[in-house]
């Protein structure tokens, strides 16, 4: 999956121009602590975010319309916001879009269990995920739509417990239920396994590219959508095809395999998200740096991140 350089400078321009209009916003509230969540209030937080994502889903159904791209997620506590790609308007309630058309709000007392009986709705965001705070607002990103090599970069420490935290969230939490993640080679060993602070079937481990390519999605069944299992043959209901349609996944490799086996040239899936633990300097087509105080710098991205998402706990 190599972007061309026009739709990554297009894409870098448009969430940069999304992230200097939030910032603006938030310089004109009060100014106070930034929060300190405890784990429950994460794991509340989250099922928000994907009880919103299966609301966009649900009213943009096929008959309704496409499915806009979702690059960032901001959860204040009173309204979930939505920083998208492009224009698109009007919002499927209980959504709101601003007068651009490029952001969407709701109020989370406005979100309600899907109207399918409560099942879950499927979505294709499950690579958005916690990046960190902002001024005590979670932060998200949708990683399948960075297209290209995403480089964790920091000390090796740092950079560790932040994949760790990213990986824990993506195969334990509530937004990522049709996510596999990947790790491949070194990535796969016990310095980064043990850390782990859930186990999931989603969760792979692969020795060489090869390998980690030919990893199928985990689809979720409507009898355990907790404990998804390998799908080994085509889905058979619409459901299944909504499910399979979206499922996404993530492969984690180390800088030194990333050149070692020319990551840079996998053919990946257009829905599909690399994310490369070091530096791999020009080869990488997004940049983010864990610094030694806790904040992230995301490069061209541009959503400032105060406290990274290994440090919320």
């Amino acid at each position: 999956m190599i972007a061309s350089i026009v739709p990554s400078v297009v894409l870098g321009l448009v969430l940069l121009g999304a992230a200097a209009a939030w910032i603006l916003r938030r310089r004109d509230s009060l100014p106070g602590p930034v929060r300190t969540a405890r784990p429950s209030v994460h794991r509340k937080e989250l099922e928000t975010v994907a009880l919103g994502l299966r609301a966009v889903a649900e009213g943009r159904a096929p008959s309704a319309g496409a499915l806009p791209e979702v690059h960032a997620v901001i959860h204040s506590g009173q309204r979930l916001t939505l920083l998208l790609a492009g224009a698109d308007a009007p919002a499927p309630a209980p959504w709101t879009a601003d007068l651009s058309g490029k952001e969407w709000w709701v109020e989370p007392k406005d979100l309600t269990s899907p109207a399918n009986g409560g099942a879950e709705v499927a979505h294709p965001y499950s690579l958005a995920v916690t990046l960190g705070r902002h001024r005590g607002d979670r932060v998200l990103v949708d990683l399948s739509l960075l297209s290209g090599a995403i480089a964790l970069t920091g000390e090796d420490n740092d950079v560790l417990s932040l994949a760790q935290a990213l990986i824990t969230e993506l195969i334990g939490g509530p937004v990522g239920s049709l996510a596999t993640v990947v790790l491949v080679g070194s990535a796969a060993t016990a310095s980064v396994t043990d850390g782990l602070g859930a186990r999931s079937a989603r969760l792979r481990a692969a020795a060489t590219r090869d390998e980690a390519l030919a990893c199928r999605d985990s689809v979720p069944t409507g009898a355990d959508r907790r404990s998804p299992a390998l799908q080994t043959s085509p889905p058979d209901s619409t459901a299944r095809v909504t499910a399979w349609t979206h499922a996404r996944r993530l492969f984690v490799v180390t800088a030194a395999q990333f050149r070692d086996e020319n990551w840079r040239d996998a053919a990946l899936r257009g829905t599909d998200a690399l994310l490369v633990l070091g530096y791999v300097g020009d080869d990488a087509d997004w940049n983010f740096h864990v610094n030694a105080d806790g904040s992230l710098d995301t490069g061209r991205l541009g959503l400032p991140i105060d406290t990274h998402a290994a440090r919320l706990d």
